[in-house]
């Protein structure tokens, strides 16, 4: 087997990981990741690396929002084109570096890196391409608020894990990782039945990027399709998400401080060595142990 000149059975065998068809959102699972691995052969035999393969993603990312924010019917669908473009190339980057042997968490911090620039950036363009088109500048107040909205969804998550980070640094003692390969110490909640959560839920999930691809898609079919009403609509959906955006980082925040979330699922990751556990004692090897102070001499050393 060629390192440098793989077919494409041999790269399915390394580069998809574990349950690829079942874990995840539909767009992931059904079209980047299967499709991927095309992109992944082309940049193996190009001698492309990981870091390289994010980068075009995030350059695709800023020349989609910079097509939208235009205000062009037609570079609204180019940047939609351009929006699937980065989607698929942030798949191929994590496949690439699978195949070199070369995921680091270098890889893994400029990933989402990248994940918060284009929020950022799409946001915006939604906005500023509307102010572009009809002149009004409050439409580009509108695409701050988004931006702001998805950056703080998205911080919400990274700041608690570099609070988690913060308590393993300090800490003196050695834990073990529940929930670790993959998994997770529960399963992830669903869609609640009853409660504000009926309405929150799929609020939230509007918010994520691949839902928001999807729905740029949408516009842009309306754009080819029905030029008379997709303004309308992107009108619509611009004004809806700079009002629920925002407020829903806001709520998220709140609830999290008020509940003590972040202490309740630190619990829940990282039980200290001797702790009781739901599972069979697991030894240092199988369990994953973290050693606070090989974190803490890592973190001085880079």
């Amino acid at each position: 087997m060629s390192v440098d000149r793989p077919t494409l059975k041999q790269l399915r065998a390394v580069v998809q990981k574990g349950r690829h068809r079942e874990i995840g959102n539909w767009l992931a699972r059904r079209v980047a990741r299967p499709t991927a691995v095309y992109g992944t052969w082309a940049a193996v035999r190009l001698g492309l690396s990981a870091h390289q393969a994010t980068s075009a993603a995030l350059l695709a990312g800023l020349a989609s929002a910079a097509a939208i924010a235009t205000g062009h019917r037609w570079a609204f669908v180019a940047g939609a084109a351009l929006g699937h473009m980065a989607f698929w190339l942030d798949h191929v980057d994590g496949q690439v570096a699978r195949w070199r042997g070369s995921a680091s968490l270098d890889g893994v911090y400029f990933d989402y890196l990248m994940h918060h620039v284009l929020n950022m950036a799409t946001g915006f363009a939604l906005g500023f391409g509307l102010a572009v088109r009809t002149g009004n500048v409050g439409w580009a107040g509108a695409g701050f608020a988004i931006a702001l909205g998805w950056t703080l969804l998205g911080l919400h998550n990274d700041c608690r894990y570099k609070a988690f980070v913060q308590r393993l640094k300090s800490s003196r003692e050695s834990y073990r990782v529940e929930g670790g390969a993959g998994g997770r110490p529960a399963p992830a909640p669903g869609w609640p039945r009853v409660g504000p959560g009926v309405i929150t839920y799929p609020a939230y999930k509007a918010c994520e990027p691949h839902v928001v691809l999807l729905g740029l898609t949408t516009l842009a079919a309306m754009a080819v399709a029905a030029p008379g009403i997709w303004e309308d609509c992107w009108r619509v959906g611009v004004a809806g998400m700079a009002a629920a955006a925002p407020a829903l980082a806001a709520a998220r925040i709140r609830r999290a401080i008020g509940k003590a979330a972040t202490e309740a699922e630190f619990r829940a990751w990282f039980r200290p060595l001797g702790a009781a556990s739901g599972r069979r004692p697991l030894d240092a090897a199988e369990a994953g142990v973290v050693s606070t102070g090989a974190v803490h001499r890592a973190t001085e050393a880079a």
